[in-house]
């Protein structure tokens, strides 16, 4: 009987050897971390604000209409990619389409 708990307690404390083996090898990579961490927070200044994006209605209305021109843009090439497997008329719409953008933009304002 006291050979069978000697064996139990040799498998706890080995147990509890590899634990604490572990343990020290997270610590170990957690401070390596964190030092390179602190490194590169020293070599490039990080922003103090995060930018939150603006919450007014004007704002609102920009952000839909570039939305939706974004979405026409791509509506118009899927549909040319679709129905003309020819390459000149593909790249002249993208081209037509990224001269067409800002004037679009400007008249739906």
């Amino acid at each position: 009987m006291s050979k069978e708990r000697a064996v139990r307690r040799a498998a706890r404390e080995a147990e509890l050897v590899a634990q604490r083996g572990q343990r020290e090898r997270t610590q170990a990579e957690e401070a390596r971390r964190l030092a390179r961490r602190a490194t590169f927070g020293r070599a490039v200044p990080r922003p103090t604000k995060r930018f939150s994006g603006s919450t007014s209605a004007l704002a609102a209305r920009r952000r839909r209409r570039v939305g939706l021109l974004a979405v026409g843009f791509m509506v118009v090439q899927v549909l040319t990619w679709a129905w003309t497997p020819d390459w000149g008329v593909r790249v002249a719409v993208i081209i037509a389409s990224l001269f067409a953008i800002p004037v679009v933009a400007v008249l739906s304002s």
